[in-house]
């Protein structure tokens, strides 16, 4: 009988095979008199490695980059003193969020508003858009995105944009008019509300502390992320390029001092916009609504007056 001897692979010893499949990576030597070349070369495929790891990860992790839900809810509108009600919608995807629909005072103008909130916490703490809307003589509708609230599901694009038409179709099977609604989007609700307004033409678009394009937001501080982040962002709530294919008035508010999305961005959706617009720079930062009512009630009240009236 013939002994064969195995020999155990010595700790930390690398097999051939695995030298041959990561053998671009791995430092072997240089040849002789090619150091420099050598050195350039390893870097650049390190270098390369690194770039597909981080498109990786931003890919892999782009919704939770981008939305930032909250569960518990900050209170009701009947905290303003508003009779209000809740329901369930239906997307197209076959999920179900939370709406609620904030009705205008009797003898109000009739006209609907739908709000859109921004990619953080949920719809009420947001109360005070929507009781200012409401307090122009709005029914005021607005939902949680899938993950925000009570809503169950994970947020997406896709998904915020079915949670948006879902809102419209609610709006108009309880017999609002398509041409007497208003569609009013805060921060990343405002590329929402383009993207609704494009498919859906209403009566009026507001856009309030809105950017051109999501990826625009960390580049315009950080330029040399741009081929990062587009790479890992994409178009995503691509706000500049829907206006272009919107044809009804457009007011927009934005700050200077807006530490989250630039101001030159809202000044460039008002200055690109060719048709009716309005501007109401407003002050403080992101959050800061209540600062700027009096504006906003001005402004609002300006856009109102300018639309035909109602049959």
């Amino acid at each position: 009988m013939t002994n064969v001897c195995h020999k155990e692979p010595e700790i930390g010893s690398v097999s051939e095979n695995s030298r041959r499949r990561f053998r671009w990576l791995l430092p072997a030597g240089p040849p002789p008199g090619k150091l420099g070349r050598w050195l350039v070369w390893r870097t650049l495929r390190i270098a390369l490695l690194l770039v597909i790891v981080a498109v990786g990860v931003g890919l892999g992790f782009r919704d939770r980059l981008i939305f930032h839900p909250l569960a518990e809810e900050a209170a009701t509108p009947a905290a303003y003193g508003i009779n209000f009600e809740e329901t369930w919608l239906t997307t197209a995807a076959g999920g179900r969020v939370r709406a609620w629909r904030l009705p205008a005072a009797p003898g109000a103008s009739g006209r609907t508003a739908l709000f859109f909130q921004g990619n953080s916490g949920n719809m009420s703490i947001r109360l005070g858009h929507l009781s200012s809307l409401q307090a122009l003589g709005l029914n005021v509708l607005s939902v949680d995105y899938p993950g925000y609230g009570p809503s169950p599901g994970r947020p997406s694009e896709t998904a915020v944009y079915q949670a948006a038409e879902a809102l419209w179709n609610w709006a108009v099977q309880e017999g609002a008019q398509p041409e007497e609604m208003l569609i009013y989007g805060y921060s990343l609700g405002g590329g929402t509300a383009a993207w609704l307004a494009k498919t859906h033409p209403p009566a009026a678009l507001v856009l309030d502390s809105t950017f051109t394009m999501l990826r625009e937001v960390p580049a315009y501080d950080l330029p040399w992320l741009s081929p990062y982040l587009k790479l890992s962002l994409g178009e995503a709530f691509d706000t500049r390029s829907r206006l272009a294919a919107i044809q009804c008035p457009l007011l927009v508010f934005h700050s200077p001092d807006d530490e989250v999305v630039p101001f030159a961005l809202g000044r460039e959706l008002f200055e690109s916009y060719p048709r009716a617009k309005d501007f109401g720079q407003t002050v403080g930062g992101h959050t800061d609504f209540l600062l700027n009512k009096p504006l906003f009630l001005e402004k609002m009240n300006k856009l109102l007056d300018s639309l035909p009236p109602r049959p």
